[in-house]
């Protein structure tokens, strides 16, 4: 058999072999290779954040120096005056510029000098925790820096003298006084900051312990503001609604005076705490010492501390007063 008629044997066996098998019968085609398997690149997948919910800059200023807020991220601004014995907190977000109390006269007018350093030329909505002059009577001083737009109390009109004087030059200056009670929330611009206020009311509690509790809340991060609520208050809330008191950072009551109650911290669970004091050693202190959270006073040289999260994380850090030229509208 010639070369040539072998070959021509060969494929006429082949031929017959895949019709036999299927291949070749008619309305059907061979099937395609078997495509090869995906390729998968290799990513690491981050599982948790490699920075702290809370990065504390108060005792190191470069801790944690590589994180940056990403530039396009909104942030909540929460600056203390440098004051001791007094309450005031200035919240910005958005455009809109919200103060839990006001300090007392003396108070008022440091709060006033860093109001006019952060530029701020009206607040729109001033909150009394309650109508004690260290929280209240700093009113005029403030009104004075910025137009204060409303006046939100949670006591009577009559509670305390020092409201009485509140509530005078408020009328006097023309800015409204509404109300607001336990389980009220209030929205700071696009609505992504939230105000969420908690309120003993049992008369066996006294005023201090029914102090207005302010939950403020953006994206994942909390910080609980708790005017001069003491153990007794403390207790009484945690009975009350313990389940919801989680926070990042706590503004220890009534200046760091008295240890916390020990169900109200394991119910707060703060990483971190602001105290309003640092003129006197109360007895604050050395309980958060004792249980390891760390804090930083608000009464603390020619500086201010200064809160600031983008819903994710907290800086904490102290600001020099000559360093602020911020400006908000």
């Amino acid at each position: 058999m010639t070369l040539k008629n072998g070959l021509r044997t060969l494929a006429v066996f082949l031929l017959i072999f895949f019709a036999a098998a299927g291949f070749a019968a008619a309305g059907e085609t061979a099937p395609a290779p078997e495509a090869p398997p995906a390729v998968r690149f290799a990513r690491e997948e981050i599982t948790e954040d490699v920075y702290p919910a809370v990065i504390d800059r108060t005792r190191d200023p470069l801790a944690y120096d590589a994180f940056r807020f990403r530039l396009d991220a909104k942030l909540l601004d929460i600056w203390f005056p440098n004051i001791a014995n007094a309450d005031e907190a200035i919240l910005i977000y958005d455009g809109n510029v919200w103060l839990i109390d006001c300090g007392d006269q003396k108070a008022g007018k440091r709060g006033a000098e860093l109001i006019r350093r952060l530029g701020i030329s009206r607040i729109g909505r001033l909150f009394n925790s309650h109508p004690h002059h260290d929280h209240i009577l700093g009113l005029q001083e403030t009104d004075a820096a910025a137009r204060v737009e409303e006046l939100l109390v949670c006591f009577g009109e009559d509670s305390t003298d020092s409201m009485v004087k509140a509530l005078k030059y408020a009328f006097q200056a023309g800015i409204p006084v509404s109300r607001f009670a336990d389980g009220d929330t209030f929205a700071m611009g696009d609505g992504q900051v939230t105000l969420h206020f908690l309120q003993n009311t049992e008369p066996t509690l006294d005023m201090n312990n029914q102090s207005a509790q302010t939950m403020v809340a953006f994206g994942k991060r909390k910080i609980l503001f708790t005017g001069d609520m003491e153990a007794d208050g403390q207790a009484a809330l945690v009975a009350r609604v313990g389940d919801t008191l989680k926070a990042d950072i706590l503004k220890y009551p009534h200046h760091g005076k008295k240890a916390l109650d020990a169900a109200f911290r394991q119910a707060v669970s703060p990483l971190f705490a602001v105290v309003t004091n640092q003129q006197v050693d109360w007895e604050g202190v050395a309980h958060l010492t004792a249980v390891g959270i760390p804090f930083a006073f608000t009464n603390r040289g020619e500086q201010y501390l200064h809160l600031a999260t983008d819903g994710e994380h907290w800086i904490c850090e102290y600001v020099q007063k000559e360093s602020l030229r911020r400006t908000f509208d």
